[in-house]
């Protein structure tokens, strides 16, 4: 499904596609760009299924402007192309994209379109920075992956952070650790936190070989020196442990604490060398989940963490020189999945879409030992409603449609990350999306 020429196109007559919008997340994400498209925004709903798409335009009677319908197969390449050829921006929410998803990225980085999606599977995407990025990188495309609750929040967290401590102190970060928890009602019930779409992600990567990236937290770092070094300096650790910052248990990142790490060094590693760049020239970053309101005491949190540690670190320990995951690993994987994870076609509670969302707790230490500390909150489900919110402005700013006061996109090009892309300018853009950041004195 590579594009090996360059098409000949007439010129972007839409600003940004919504593909896949008739899946739970895509109704999400296409309520919230009907409630903030701005007048004379031109955009489109994309699917396989026109009846389906049509049955959705009542959710956009309060838009500014009705989107189009166009209508596109991801496994016919013609029409892909033809697709992503008449728009500027392009959301591509359909998955898992390791199967069909390399139809959008080819189509995107031949067009010069710039590309968004919610891939968890980074095994995929460094195969399509390997088979694609030359080419994005001559048509100015921006290609951006997994822009939801993965990794958009914690990538951005990473740049603020270490940004307020250059300013405050004139140092570069050389430690970042995040804290992530969930809130809302007692989340008892996996799929209450999770989606089955994320939980899938991790399935079907694993499935297709591309374990390898669960021990290789520089798997997306294209400089082969830089990546070495953080290979040692920035290597795994799943183990629980207790955190007097936030006083609590800490737990492996879920649903997978190896899919953010290598985009916040990819973004580390696109700003080497840059007399801005807030980040020391080996900072290593670090994150974790707060079992605080996971379990209802504090020694049912430690055992969700321990629990969560024990399952992450066998699967790592399981997966050989080729990615592959052998049988103590797939048995860790499936204790895993049906312990925590939601099983295909579940979602959580109405009063969990509703009523729950995260905080991060974020601290940037320097080599002297300076820090600066700051917190994010935000509102929705993690993986539907936030996820949905993110990547709908993630959309907008892609299609020169960003909140009030969001700077200019730095001018870079090719496979980018969230950071990288959008910079420090788009928190106006996060904050219309219900995630807030604010620091300490």
């Amino acid at each position: 499904m590579t594009c090996l020429v360059r098409c000949r196109v007439p010129a972007k007559k839409l600003d940004l596609v919504l593909f896949g919008a008739t899946g739970f997340t895509g109704r999400q994400t296409l309520m919230h760009l009907a409630r903030h498209v701005p007048p004379g925004f031109k955009w489109a709903i994309a699917g396989r299924n026109r009846d389906k798409l049509e049955a959705l335009l009542p959710l956009c009677n309060d838009s500014a402007t009705q989107p189009e319908i166009r209508v596109a197969d991801s496994t016919d390449q013609q029409s892909v192309d033809k697709l992503v050829a008449s728009t500027r921006a392009i959301t591509q929410l359909a998955g898992p994209y390791g199967q069909s998803g390399e139809s959008f990225v080819a189509a995107a980085a031949a067009q010069g379109t710039h590309y968004v999606d919610l891939t968890g599977e980074i095994g995929w995407v460094a195969q399509m920075i390997a088979r694609h990025a030359d080419v994005a990188v001559a048509s100015k495309a921006k290609i951006i992956s997994i822009c939801g609750f993965e990794a958009l929040p914690f990538d951005i967290a990473a740049l603020l952070i270490a940004t307020r401590l250059k300013k405050a102190t004139g140092e570069r970060a050389q430690l970042i650790e995040v804290i992530n928890r969930f809130t809302g009602p007692p989340a008892f019930r996996p799929r209450d936190v999770l989606s089955g779409g994320t939980m899938g992600s991790i399935i079907a990567m694993l499935e297709d070989g591309a374990g390898a990236t669960l021990n290789d937290p520089a798997v997306l770092v294209d400089d082969a020196a830089l990546a070495e070094r953080i290979r040692d300096f920035g290597r795994y650790d799943f183990r629980a442990r207790y955190s007097n910052d936030v006083d609590a248990w800490l737990a492996p990142t879920v649903p997978a604490p190896f899919v953010n790490p290598p985009v916040v060094y990819r973004t580390m590693s696109a700003l080497a060398g840059s007399k801005s760049s807030p980040f020391a020239a080996e900072c290593r970053y670090t994150e974790a989940l707060s079992t605080r309101g996971m379990a209802p005491f504090a020694i049912g949190q430690r055992v969700v963490a321990e629990t969560l540690a024990r399952s992450f670190t066998a699967m790592a320990k399981s997966v050989d020189r080729n990615g592959t995951v052998d049988q103590l690993g797939r048995t860790a994987i499936k204790q895993l999945m049906d312990w925590f994870g939601p099983k295909p076609g579940q979602g959580p509670s109405d009063k969990h879409l509703e009523q729950s969302g995260y905080t991060m707790h974020m601290k940037a230490t320097s080599a002297s030992g300076e820090t600066a500390i700051g917190h994010a909150t935000a509102l929705g489900h993690p993986g539907y409603r936030s996820t949905a919110m993110l990547i709908a402005e993630a959309g907008l700013l892609l299609a020169g449609a960003g909140a009030e006061g969001c700077a200019a996109l730095p001018r870079r090009y090719g496979f980018l990350t969230p950071a990288s892309a959008f910079g420090a300018g788009s928190v106006p853009a996060w904050a219309r999306a219900g995630l807030v950041f604010r620091f300490e004195a």
